[in-house]
């Protein structure tokens, strides 16, 4: 009699997807070198690699990549600072502050991820229980589970 031979995998570890995994071709972008005035308000992601001053309403991830800045309010729901922002983010249900962002403001948010590196100076609200903590994934790992490699454009 031929027996099967059991192969448990042990436990499964859910895939981490990055927050910038969400950013789309429907966004809007403010590009390096440009300056923009006034309120931004929409469904769509907005990427600020320029410089924005006003408030942000928006229903979907607000990206400000280095060296882009903000100076305003923002309430998304999804920030990513690798560059600047100046003003506080009154609601989002995700933030993450990457080693090069800088954030001079409060936060209130579900949850955080703060990168080694990052500047911060500000108070941080958590208004409800965000469950465990989540692995913050600089890269992703490779189909096969072998090495790391960068996300693909």
């Amino acid at each position: 009699m031929m027996f099967a031979k059991s192969r448990d995998p042990g436990p499964v570890e859910t895939p981490q997807r990055r927050l910038e995994d969400e950013a789309g071709v429907r966004e809007t972008v403010i590009a390096t070198g440009s300056t923009v005035h006034g309120k931004l308000l929409g469904p769509v992601g907005v990427r600020v690699a320029g410089t924005f001053e006003g408030e942000v309403q928006i229903e979907a991830l607000l990206w400000i990549e280095a060296p882009g800045a903000v100076q305003g309010t923002v309430n998304a729901r999804a920030v990513i600072v690798e560059g600047e922002l100046r003003g506080n983010i009154d609601s989002a249900d995700q933030v993450e502050l990457r080693a090069s962002g800088r954030v001079l403001g409060d936060i209130t948010c579900r949850k955080l991820a703060l990168a080694e590196g990052c500047f911060f100076q500000g108070a941080i609200t958590m208004p409800e229980e965000a469950g465990p903590p989540v692995p913050f994934v600089e890269k992703r790992q490779s189909p096969t589970g072998e090495g790391e490699q960068e996300p693909s454009g």
